[in-house]
């Protein structure tokens, strides 16, 4: 009788730290989403506070060989900002800090940085080895997927 008691206790209590867990793990990707939320406000805010920085950071996601040297200088670490931003959505995605309905809410985000111009141009900057190798990789294969580089 002793055995099957503390077996039951055994179960119980297994029971208990998986919901203990499940209830950890989406309070951690809940606190991750609201971080990545208020990085997006921030950004938005921080390239909207001038038209010349929503001119340079348009301007360089779309075509930034139309920049003078100073102008490119200058939006490419704007741009270097959104694109770590980008690279933390995909990496929080890759390591499951974020749920699939997050990631696909932030996808299109992601991808159109990676399939832009200015990305293409970050491609070819020596810079382009401080961003992890498997976001560039995934950046490098949406381009080839959607016909941008062969």
């Amino acid at each position: 009788m002793a055995d099957i008691i503390s077996g039951l206790a055994v179960f119980t209590s297994l029971i208990f730290v998986g919901i203990q867990i499940k209830r950890n793990t989406q309070a951690t990707q809940a606190s991750t989403f609201q971080a990545i939320a208020d990085l997006d406000i921030n950004l938005l805010l921080t390239f909207g506070s001038s038209k010349e920085l929503a001119h340079l950071i348009s301007t360089y996601r779309d075509n930034p060989d139309s920049l003078t040297e100073e102008e490119h200088n200058h939006a490419f670490y704007l741009f270097g900002a959104e694109v770590r931003h980008i690279e933390n959505l995909f990496l929080q995605y890759e390591n499951k800090m974020l749920s699939e309905k997050h990631w696909h809410s932030r996808k299109a985000l992601v991808d159109g940085i990676v399939l832009s111009n200015g990305f293409g141009a970050l491609l070819r900057h020596p810079f382009k080895k401080y961003f992890d190798g498997s976001f560039i990789e995934y950046g490098v294969n949406q381009r080839i997927k959607n016909g941008i580089d062969q």
